[in-house]
């Protein structure tokens, strides 16, 4: 195996080459697909990261003329991120061509979530081929796995490239009746963002169980500060924070009659009404609004995607006042982690070129190397956070190490139609964190909501 490294220097990337070891219908009701996967996921906000604008002309043409003489030229057609920069997709692409002789042609998903929702699900449901590889989420991938969009990659991709994956995640968003559809992209976990210096100040210890969490939210509110903040519209992140907030008691955010998910919900109900260490604009407040809240030290602890850490970095704040700490122990010490993934159009005129390129992207130095162009978070394959070449490349690596070995990353649960989930479920949800329904009406509401979207 040959890596071939070049360093660029005062402050540009390492950039890592390796050539690799692996050989890389009818139209359907697209309005109500794409309804039910309109949704923030993974906790990175595409609106205010990388290029802040599309051209009309979306794609790009990367590595070509770069092939091994005598050897064939393959052309294939991928549609990802929009702040995907030409350096970047430059620097992947060769890593591709140098293994593959495949020539990526690049397009650029619109830069707003719900717009790539649109467009990707338009074209899936119309039978266009012009897109050979597409780059989604959890959400999607879902609902394209349920309309029939995607074809399985298991006769070129062996099943045994998931084990780099975290354990269960394959299972519930890859496979269908042994079939492989995808290939991990990246993953990003929710995790506890603690204001160091302010704990540091007033001499409170950062919490480890359920009570000391308690103790120090009350200690450090105070002064035009929060011992707490989150991010509550029920749009977006009120979802996310049920959800870690139920698996921290044990519970499933999806099933309102389980105990451990009342209890969960009580709690949440207690930190802004009776323990009043989180305000209650927090129920308007979505991702980019509690990020600069903790960022301009208006809050001691925040539980959030790993994204959040590029607007501290920007800040000036991460490492330096704002941590990671361990999740506390509550019943359990788990938290939800999310992934993109790269998948095949079923539509495809170029299955076997696409399949070699998604055999290719299962190697750590060909998805760290897209990664580090786009998101900055951890690549799915976790087998690349330990190689020191690669790891600094990503998005709090170290952090997302240490909540693995502790057992803290946990493969979430999603409905189909979860953004109907946030409208209703979530909105009653709201009302009882704001006083105006009892916890009695907002379980019987809210479970009578969860069962009619699982039908």
């Amino acid at each position: 195996m040959v890596r071939l490294v070049r360093l660029k220097n005062m402050g540009r990337s390492l950039i890592m080459k390796k050539l690799l070891s692996k050989s890389l219908s009818a139209i359907l009701a697209g309005a109500l697909l794409v309804s039910a996967i309109m949704t923030s996921c993974g906790g990175v906000d595409s609106s205010t990261e990388g290029n802040t604008s599309n051209t009309s002309d979306n794609s790009t043409s990367v590595s070509e003329g770069s092939s091994a003489a005598g050897q064939e030229n393959k052309t294939l057609t991928v549609m990802g991120p929009a702040f995907l920069t030409p350096e970047k997709q430059q620097d992947w692409a060769e890593c591709i061509n140098e293994q593959t002789n495949i020539t990526i042609e690049y397009e650029e998903a619109p830069l707003v979530y719900a717009d790539s929702v649109n467009k990707m699900t338009t074209m899936l449901a119309s039978g266009d081929d012009s897109i050979d590889i597409y780059h989604i989420d959890e959400l999607m991938i879902l609902s394209y796995l349920s309309a029939g969009f995607l074809e399985p990659i298991e006769d070129v991709v062996p099943m045994e490239t998931t084990n780099d994956l975290l354990p269960g995640y394959a299972e519930k968003f890859l496979v269908r009746d042994n079939h492989l559809y995808g290939v991990g992209a990246e993953l990003t976990g929710i995790l506890f963002f603690v204001n160091q210096k302010m704990f540091d100040e007033a001499g409170v210890a950062v919490p480890t169980n359920q009570e000391e969490f308690i103790e120090a939210a009350q200690a450090l509110t105070k002064d035009g500060q929060w011992g707490l903040i989150e991010s509550w519209d029920k749009v977006s992140h009120l979802q996310d924070n049920l959800n870690r907030w139920s698996m921290m008691f044990g519970g499933d955010y999806l099933d309102w009659t389980n105990p451990k998910t009342q209890e969960a919900i009580k709690f949440m109900y207690s930190l802004a009404q009776e323990y009043k260490v989180l305000s209650l604009d927090s129920v308007a407040d979505n991702y980019e609004i509690a990020n600069q809240k903790m960022n301009d030290g208006l809050g001691a602890m925040y539980f959030q995607w790993a994204g959040a850490a590029q607007t501290f970095k920007s800040g000036g704040t991460y490492g330096e006042e704002i941590v990671v700490a361990p999740m506390p122990t509550f019943e359990t010490n788990h938290t939800p982690m999310s992934s993109w993934m790269f998948v095949l159009n079923k539509n495809s005129q170029n299955k076997d070129v696409a399949k070699e390129f998604l055999n290719a992207m299962t190697e750590s130095d060909a998805v760290t190397l897209f990664e580090a162009g786009t998101r900055q978070v951890t690549t799915a394959n976790t087998a690349a956070w330990k190689d020191p070449d690669l790891a600094p490349l990503m998005n709090c690596v170290e952090e997302h190490q240490a909540y693995l070995d502790a057992g803290s990353l946990t493969v979430r649960d999603l409905l189909i139609k979860q953004n109907e989930f946030m409208d209703t479920a979530m909105g009653t949800l709201q009302r009882y964190l704001l006083n105006e329904i009892s916890f009695e009406e907002c379980i019987e509401q809210g479970q009578k909501q969860i069962d009619e979207l699982k039908n």
